[in-house]
């Protein structure tokens, strides 16, 4: 749907309420829900893409739709879904993680064969078997609720 205009206009004209709180920054009240309150935040990047967040918790599909946009009308002309041009920030080597999975897994083997022969775990033991977990999942990506 966006022909030309800046995808931050376009979404303000649809909104009620919407006032600048600096540049590139907006607040409104968030049409997904019955607001009373300006809950809705409103953020111009520079590269134009614009950001919706709801203090309420209104999905950003939510918001769109309740004024009659798709998601591709947040980001300017040719442009959606288009990633960032910076590379991504890499903390550690591929040699150091594996290292570090391989240690936690050593950790894991000596845990299930101290299970095996005695048949349980003493609370260090335990403790120490999820954290080995935790550190696994958190190098694959996962996270722990």
């Amino acid at each position: 749907m966006n022909s030309g205009v800046s995808p931050a206009q376009l979404v303000l004209d649809h909104l009620h309420g919407a006032r600048a709180v600096g540049h590139g920054r907006w607040t409104a009240c968030c049409p997904a829900h019955n607001d009373r309150r300006p809950s809705l935040a409103i953020t111009e990047k520079s590269d134009g893409a614009l950001l919706l967040h709801c203090f309420s918790g209104c999905a950003v599909g939510d918001i769109v739709a309740a004024i009659g946009l798709d998601l591709s009308d947040l980001f300017p002309s040719g442009k959606a879904g288009v990633q960032s041009s910076k590379p991504a920030i890499r903390r550690f080597s591929a040699e150091q993680v594996l290292r570090t999975a391989t240690l936690e897994l050593i950790e894991v083997a000596l845990i299930v064969g101290a299970i095996d022969r005695r048949g349980s775990v003493t609370a260090t033991e335990r403790d120490r078997l999820r954290l080995s977990v935790s550190r696994l999942m958190a190098a694959e990506g996962w996270t722990r609720e």
